[in-house]
């Protein structure tokens, strides 16, 4: 059974840079074959060389995840409306309960299956939560 075409990329949509994703020998996004995988999206940026978070607001930092995710399904030929699943990570769940409005505007009618969790901490101390996604195209 032929094996299906893999292509992994760190792509150029304003978000973290390259070198960063190769420090830590990871990559944006994964598509294979129809299918697309974003990698843990955060609410950093990387300008000047320093990380950091983009506001210590959760609702902001969510809005900032989602702007990047809709640059990550665009760079892999998706949009929104191919998103199947979403897992978002937080140290604050009640925080994140909230924020459930901006999650719904965003998908629209075009729902994934969805998984929260709860975690301790992540790679910024001020950051409150991460989101990786699933898609086909």
């Amino acid at each position: 059974m032929p094996r299906l075409p893999i292509h992994r990329s760190v792509p150029d949509i304003g978000y973290l840079s390259a070198q960063l994703f190769d420090d830590l020998g990871i990559v944006q996004t994964v598509v294979a074959g129809d299918t697309v995988y974003v990698s843990g999206i955060a609410p950093l940026t990387d300008t000047g060389g320093a990380v950091d978070v983009v506001s210590t607001d959760l609702a902001e930092q969510l809005t900032y995840v989602l702007d990047v995710l809709d640059r990550s399904l665009a760079s892999a030929g998706t949009d929104r409306s191919g998103l199947v699943a979403w897992t978002i990570y937080t140290t604050d769940m009640p925080g994140l309960a909230q924020c459930v409005s901006i999650l719904k505007d965003w998908v629209g009618e075009h729902r994934p299956t969805s998984t929260w969790i709860g975690c301790a901490s992540f790679i910024h101390p001020d950051q409150l939560l991460e989101l990786t996604a699933t898609a086909v195209r």
